[in-house]
């Protein structure tokens, strides 16, 4: 019966976009999306202000 290949190093799974060639720490794309976060400070709040009804 062949047996299954084991490595030593755990198995790496992205919390963030699911990719399997790295962790949550090392996403490229969490990383790009935080970046983006902050270039536009006001799109933070304007999900809440829309929920109060504040946007037109």
């Amino acid at each position: 019966m062949p047996t299954m290949l084991r490595s030593d190093a755990p198995a790496k799974c992205c919390s963030y976009c699911g990719g399997r060639d790295h962790d949550y720490e090392d996403c490229p794309k969490r990383k790009t999306d935080a970046e983006r976060q902050k270039e536009t400070p006001g799109n933070a709040s304007q999900p809440a202000a829309a929920a109060a009804g504040e946007i037109r």
